[in-house]
């Protein structure tokens, strides 16, 4: 009996490490997002469920853009030559004031023009933590982009990288960029 009770106790850690799927009502209760192989439309709907629980915080943001990595593939020279230069470049910084209606920088839902050629093979956000990967369609040819790094209501640091196979070529093409933002201060009236 000792022991079955034991077992019982070892393992249930482990079931609340596997949870499942996510539903829009874990999503709002949790503020947590967990999905596989889920379309644009039901990841936007998630996260938005999700957002009433930590909602990103108004005010006055700085963010920044930095492209760290860029591999140009079997691209000619000619066209890969601006984005070579731009990399390890000192990050672009902007400031700007963010009402509550914008919504944290990974809101899905201002990506409308991709939502029917790209689906999510994967889209967690929880613990303050981010892991998404998604693969598209488009007009180049097959495309995956993965973001992973932290967002809270005050600050986030994202690292996003897509890879794409152009037709004709055969080496992947790949850019990698880091954007960051975090809130600091009140916005003027």
């Amino acid at each position: 009996m000792r022991l079955t009770i034991l077992a019982a106790g070892a393992l249930l850690p482990l079931a609340a490490c596997n949870q499942g799927p996510s539903t829009e009502e874990s999503a709002r209760r949790t503020g947590e997002v967990r999905l596989e192989n889920a379309s644009m439309e039901e990841v936007a709907k998630q996260s938005a469920a999700a957002d009433s629980k930590a909602p990103s915080q108004p005010g006055m943001w700085e963010e920044t853009m930095q492209l760290t990595g860029f591999e140009p593939g079997g691209a000619p020279e000619a066209q890969v030559a601006p984005l070579k230069a731009q990399v390890g470049k000192p990050p672009q910084t902007q400031r700007g004031c963010r009402t509550e209606r914008d919504g944290k920088p990974l809101d899905v839902s201002k990506f409308p023009a991709m939502a029917k050629s790209c689906r999510f093979a994967k889209y967690v956000t929880a613990g303050g933590k981010v892991d998404a990967a998604m693969d598209c369609d488009t007009p180049l040819g097959k495309s995956r982009v993965s973001i992973t790094g932290t967002q809270t209501p005050a600050a986030y640091d994202l690292v996003m990288k897509q890879s794409q196979t152009v037709p004709g070529q055969t080496k992947e093409t790949s850019m990698t960029f880091r954007v960051t933002g975090k809130r600091v201060g009140e916005c003027k009236a």
